[in-house]
């Protein structure tokens, strides 16, 4: 049964995230990235280039049955806006027995009523806009070594990223008629405040709540998750150094992107409900 739901933006440290509540609860079924369109691909793997580590395991303990069932109900949620296109197969998940912890990036716009379906608490994890954007630059920085040594992981993950906001940029642009832009970084802050905005304005601190990856770093973010959801996570795995940070410069450059964008208002509700320190 599914206990707890931790949406994240991408690059928001919801991998770490996940990581903790794993650790501290070794006894539930962690299931990472449910929504993943190369999900049933990806089980397959034996671990992960850009994380080090299997983050698929936790399926391979599910029953033949269900997980079949999980495999044919399956959809590709790149932009999902409604409970409906997934409510089968969170329902087979669901009956699932024992407790269930998710760590979906695609539930931005359903989050209550996911809570509210599956009598389960919902946490979204979101991060400074210029920070974000960097932290796609922290896997060119890291993993620059695999464009020799895994040269199709670089095509499947790294293109794969352009084209994953190309393709939500573009929904955004058709459900909400956001700005019709051509630069990437553009693109890229309309996906973030469109999808932050209608997460957070879902955080009503009953059901669902809104934590930063700022506040998950210095351990406020750690306490209000445990207060908030009854369970514990791990610490000590969250590594300062390596967290990419902008300058001030590009911090600028962002929050100047954001007005022209006409989306201040939003981006002011984010940060109101999110600390970024």
């Amino acid at each position: 049964m599914i206990e707890l739901v931790m949406n994240a933006f991408p690059r928001t440290g919801s991998t770490i995230l996940w990581r903790m509540v794993k650790e501290a609860n070794p006894d539930a079924l962690h299931l990472y990235e449910p929504l993943h369109d190369k999900l049933f691909r990806l089980i397959e793997e034996e671990g992960s280039v850009m994380h080090g580590t299997s983050l698929w395991d936790d399926y391979k303990k599910i029953s033949p049955k269900p997980l079949n069932e999980m495999r044919l109900k399956h959809r590709d949620c790149t932009n999902l806006f409604r409970l409906h296109d997934i409510q089968r197969y969170l329902d087979v998940i669901n009956s699932i027995e024992g407790r269930v912890i998710l760590q979906p990036n695609r539930m931005h716009f359903i989050l209550k009523d996911v809570a509210q379906r599956y009598d389960c608490k919902v946490v979204h994890l979101t991060r400074a806009p210029a920070d974000c954007f960097l932290g796609f630059a922290e896997i060119f920085a890291m993993y620059g070594r695999n464009l020799t040594e895994n040269y199709n992981w670089w095509i499947d993950n790294i293109y794969g990223f352009v084209g994953f906001f190309y393709n939500q940029y573009n929904a955004m642009v058709e459900k909400f008629h956001a700005p019709n832009v051509a630069d990437f970084l553009d693109k890229w802050l309309v996906v973030w405040t469109y999808q932050n905005y209608y997460a957070v304005e879902q955080a009503d601190g009953e059901e669902v709540i809104t934590v930063s990856l700022e506040d998950i770093a210095d351990g406020t973010g750690i306490e209000k998750i445990e207060d908030f959801s009854g369970l514990k996570l791990g610490r000590g795995l969250i590594d300062k150094k390596r967290v990419f940070v902008a300058d001030e410069a590009f911090k600028e450059t962002v929050d100047e992107r954001i007005g022209s964008l006409g989306l201040r208002a939003m981006a002011d509700a984010i940060s109101e409900a999110a600390t970024f320190k």
